[in-house]
């Protein structure tokens, strides 16, 4: 087999239209080793996130009930555990996803046929590396975001009558950070540097096309919306009838029944498997923004052409 198209060069400076059309090249030509490797990797962590998601929803619709009868200890205790459950599984089929996207980017750049007939034997190490270098992006970045959700709770309870002026403050501070911090985990994957080298180059980076990035991630984030809302409906319509018809007629238990369970769950795993092959579109967007702006920058494309030369 041949490819009909020649190969994708990483490294080279695009324009924010190209660089759009080769993500969907990209794509197109590798659509299956994405699907099928990801599939094998990201369904086991979706048997549980259905589990996970199902409770927390159900918790959803019957903490109003529960909070209204007085029971306010067991609404809280669960809470705390469903959505203790649904961030640490969503925390690592996000790391997941990313790791096998680029370590796939990684060996498609390296082989010369490019990721036909490739397994996962041939880029086990590097996935697992990858896997342990996001989760700890993640972790990162989710500590920072919860810190800050506190300093806002706590200037909203105390200083409330300058809120009308602090809280756009913070909202345009924390646009303005999450834009570039996009460039984070193409930075610590693709280069071999320390974290928080790898976070000042990101940040340095990502000011210099805040706009361009901000675009790709407006755009591919709107399109992986639509793929992840096409697998949520079913799912989510299910429950939601469930629910209210289980409020209606509290006769009928039917949050008890056997089919209505399994088939909540199937589809809680429907959903939750396109919630995570929408990612795919932000992550391969992003590190073609990441290729642009390091070429731009470093000039990779013409070193590596200057050291082939030298060894000739």
């Amino acid at each position: 087999m041949e490819y009909p198209n020649p190969k994708i060069k990483f490294y080279t400076t695009r324009t924010l239209s190209q660089k759009l059309t080769v993500t969907f090249e990209y794509l197109r030509e590798n659509w299956r080793p994405l699907l099928i490797f990801s599939f094998y990797l990201i369904l086991p962590v979706c048997l549980f996130q259905a589990f996970a998601m199902n409770a927390y929803m159900r918790f959803a619709f019957s903490a109003g009930v529960e909070s209204a009868s007085g029971n306010l200890i067991d609404p809280i205790f669960s809470f705390i555990w469903n959505f203790g459950m649904l961030v640490i599984l969503l925390l690592l089929g996000n790391s997941v996803l990313y790791a096998l996207v680029y370590s796939l980017m990684t060996e498609y750049e390296k082989r010369d046929n490019r990721l036909m007939d490739i397994k996962l034997a041939d880029f086990k190490t590097s996935l697992i590396r990858n896997i342990g270098k996001i989760l700890r992006v993640n972790l990162f970045i989710g500590g920072i975001a919860t810190l800050l959700c506190t300093i806002v709770v706590l200037l909203a309870v105390s200083m409330t009558e300058t809120l009308f002026l602090t809280l756009p403050v913070l909202l345009i501070g924390g646009v303005a950070v999450i834009v570039p911090i996009n460039l984070f985990i193409p930075v610590y994957i693709f280069e071999d540097i320390p974290f928080f080298e790898a976070l000042r180059k990101a940040f340095r980076y990502g000011f210099s096309a805040w706009g361009e990035i901000f675009v790709i991630v407006l755009v591919l984030g709107l399109m992986g919306n639509i793929i992840s809302s096409v697998t949520m409906m079913p799912w989510y319509i299910v429950l939601v009838f469930g629910e209210i018809f289980s409020l209606a007629e509290p006769d009928s238990a039917i949050n008890a029944s056997i089919w209505y369970q399994f088939i909540t769950y199937l589809l809680g795993i429907v959903q939750s498997y396109g919630m995570y092959v929408s990612y795919i579109l932000s992550a391969v967007g992003i590190a073609f923004q990441y290729f642009h702006i390091r070429e731009k920058k470093e000039g990779i494309s013409f070193n590596a052409d200057i050291r082939n030369f030298d060894q000739l």
